[in-house]
């Protein structure tokens, strides 16, 4: 009797064992490679590649040039600096045949955009 008892736990433990999910593990390898060389040149920036931030926090930011770049890399043009003081670079710029007042944080975000009549 105690076999049969036996045999039928092991069968039922079995059983449960083959139903439950079987998960995988996954290694994850994090590796960063600074190609830049601290100059603020990211690959792919402005062309299609996505968004980079171009924050450079050993100098406290961006420049004002840098920033008219990044301006012009989103799809501005004749793109003219009204306003280089920090932590706010203002500028003029075109698009569309319309003019723009586009602001650029000192990370290299734009965060505000706003058409000129």
């Amino acid at each position: 009797m105690i076999t049969k008892s036996l045999i039928a736990a092991a069968a039922v433990a079995a059983s449960l064992t083959a139903l439950a999910p079987v998960q995988q593990a996954q290694a994850g390898v994090d590796i960063n490679v600074n190609l830049g060389g601290g100059l603020g040149i990211y690959p792919g920036y402005g062309y299609g590649g996505g968004y980079y931030p171009v924050y450079e926090p050993y100098n406290n930011g961006i420049s004002c040039n840098k920033g008219r770049k990044i301006v012009d890399w989103s799809g501005f043009h004749n793109v003219n600096a009204i306003d280089c003081s920090k932590p706010v670079y203002q500028y003029h710029a075109w698009k569309n045949g319309h003019k723009y007042r586009v602001k650029v944080g000192m990370n290299g975000n734009i965060f505000g955009v706003k058409k000129l009549f």
